[in-house]
């Protein structure tokens, strides 16, 4: 039997996946839970085979909470499950030691296999998730300078989203993610942000309107 977490902040969202998920006769929901502060205990001395998570979370990240839990239980599986499918999330995702990644667009035959795949020690990304991996791959040759957590940065900045909102999505500090952006900007001898965004739609980067 796999057990399995659901941690998300919308009821609607668990419920669905915990009557979803039951239907299946190796898998039994052993938690549900809205916030990262109610999951935190339960998930450290539960025997949870494979926890499906939310980035989203009003106090904290399910990536930061992911971290935090593997370090504790280095072999704890996660899947993330996410609205969003950037570049920036999904290898945020990983680099938190997510086993999948999902966006809310999967259909519920998607997640019953992430589910098996991942408790079987496998990885599973959703053809989204794996678009957003080649476009890493892919790096521009103006961006080559930068290192992978400032690509994401700059990825971020010039989708017009603040630092703040940065750090709360790639679960770092304020300062750090300060730092990075400074080193975005030297490295690619812009200013400001907006120049930052100019210098994007110059090379193609982003698309203007």
């Amino acid at each position: 039997m796999i057990n399995i977490a659901l941690v998300d902040d919308h009821i609607v969202v668990r419920s669905g996946f915990a009557q979803l998920l039951s239907l299946e006769q190796d898998m039994t929901i052993a938690g549900q839970y809205a916030s990262a502060a109610s999951a935190w205990s339960a998930l450290l001395t539960l025997h949870i085979d494979v926890a499906i998570m939310d980035i989203a979370m009003p106090d904290e990240s399910g990536l930061s909470l992911l971290a935090r839990l593997r370090k504790h239980r280095p072999s704890f599986r996660a899947i993330i499950l996410s609205i969003y499918d950037s570049t920036a999330f999904v290898q945020s995702a990983l680099d938190a030691g997510a086993s999948g990644y999902l966006t809310k667009r999967c259909g519920p035959e998607e997640l019953v296999q992430a589910v098996r795949t991942v408790h079987a020690g496998g990885k599973y990304l959703c053809a989204d998730a794996l678009l957003a991996l080649r476009r890493i791959q892919q790096t521009p040759p103006v961006l080559q300078s930068l290192t992978p957590r400032e690509r994401e940065v700059f990825n971020l900045l010039v989708s017009g989203i603040s630092v703040r909102t940065i750090a709360e999505r790639l679960a770092l500090s304020h300062k750090t993610v300060h730092v990075h952006r400074a080193n975005v900007l030297g490295k690619l001898q812009c200013e400001t942000t907006v120049e930052l965004v100019h210098f994007a739609l110059h090379h193609q980067l982003i698309a203007g309107s």
